[in-house]
């Protein structure tokens, strides 16, 4: 019968518990795959646009706090926010954190749809579904950009205290408002960004003309009820950080019962001769030529072993590697093959000729070599 030893079993258990914690850590929340955000890789969510914009080297980021706590020099994009959702049920906090913030100084982008309530941000506009396919021109935009989504909303008419900087066959699709010392520009449909449509025609340069012109964005998930952690006791209680815990508690402990299973090694008091110098240059000549390219090999080896000797021949004084050559070669009891070595006008070609040059140099006459003593 096949035996394991102990130690191995040891191994492959902890192995197994380091994978599934690394698994149980870098798993995607599947609810956040199919959300509606920047974080959602399905046909509403725009996470592709965010990707995009990092391929372009536009550093955009999300945001998850309150617009209150974003700087002010940021751009916050809303993509379909919820406050703007006639159906959903919400508090004016956050539509006043909104408007608070710009009127301080940010600029906030936000994209609706064709039932999006805009009164509820002091716009006066009402959104319409468009036809089968939009024209976008205006300042916001290189030339007539073709969008290709059914349905693309325009607004019925523009404000008179708001601005049209991009226009939907001839109607007004984004409108920029001043509000204190910022400004909101309100787009009628944000479609174009989603998964599904980015891919459509002109989708994505639209996008990237409005980061060009108004600035690289943060996408607010907070609005889509994504917020960030504000405690150390909320960090402490996501269970996929518990369980990793857990995991390498009990790995730490496997590792220290392993460790005390067996006895302590220790080194035998029998005293072993020390390596010839023959030996230690044999074993260092091979130990090069594995590489390979024994050119190579002997160039790295010769460069230290120059190193080594100007320090041994002028401890005090700084000795040039020339010097050094022309010293050690001034010697007459090297042969004229060493002298090559050692002045690099020879390479060798196989393993044979790499040690024969290594021990050339490690024997050179008026050095005293370290790994002689």
């Amino acid at each position: 019968m096949l035996s394991i030893p102990r130690r191995v079993l040891y191994l492959i258990l902890v192995l197994m518990l380091v994978l599934l914690g690394i698994n149980v850590w870098i798993e995607r929340s599947k609810s956040l795959d199919n959300s509606e955000t920047s974080l959602g890789v399905g046909v509403d969510g725009y996470k592709a646009a965010y990707d995009l914009l990092h391929e372009l080297h536009f550093p955009a980021g999300r945001s998850y706090v309150r617009p209150v706590h974003v700087p002010h020099d940021h751009v916050l994009w809303m993509v379909m926010p919820d406050f703007l959702n006639p159906e959903a049920r919400l508090t004016d906090a956050d539509v006043n954190d909104l408007k608070e913030w710009i009127k301080a100084g940010g600029v906030a982008v936000v994209m609706g749809d064709v039932a999006s309530q805009w009164d509820r941000l002091g716009l006066d506009a009402t959104a319409k579904a468009g036809e089968t396919t939009s024209l976008i021109k205006g300042d916001f935009a290189t030339g007539g950009l073709t969008i290709p989504i059914e349905n693309l909303a325009y607004f019925k008419s523009a404000e008179k205290d708001a601005r049209v900087r991009l226009n939907s066959d001839g109607r007004p699709f984004a409108l920029e408002k001043k509000m204190g010392g910022g400004k909101l520009i309100a787009i009628a449909d944000g479609q174009f960004i989603f998964n599904s449509n980015l891919d459509k025609a002109d989708a994505s340069v639209l996008l990237v003309d409005l980061v060009r012109e108004i600035g690289t964005p943060d996408f607010d998930e907070y609005s889509h009820g994504l917020v960030a952690s504000e405690s150390a006791f909320a960090l402490f209680s996501n269970p996929q950080l518990l369980i990793l815990l857990a995991i390498a508690s009990i790995t730490a402990l496997l590792w220290i019962a392993q460790q005390h299973s067996f006895p302590a090694r220790g080194l035998r008091d029998e005293q072993c001769p020390a390596p010839s110098l023959d030996s230690f240059v044999d074993s260092l000549g091979v130990l090069y030529s594995r590489s390979n390219d024994p050119i190579a090999a002997f160039n790295a080896y010769r460069a230290s072993f120059l190193r080594r000797a100007r320090r041994q021949l002028s401890p005090k004084i700084e000795l040039s590697e020339q010097s050094a050559i022309d010293r050690l070669a001034r010697d007459r009891s090297l042969s004229e093959e060493d002298r090559a070595w050692l002045q690099g006008n020879k390479s060798p070609t196989n393993e044979a000729e790499l040690v024969r040059a290594v021990r050339a140099l490690e024997s050179c006459p008026g050095l005293t070599n370290e790994h002689r003593q």
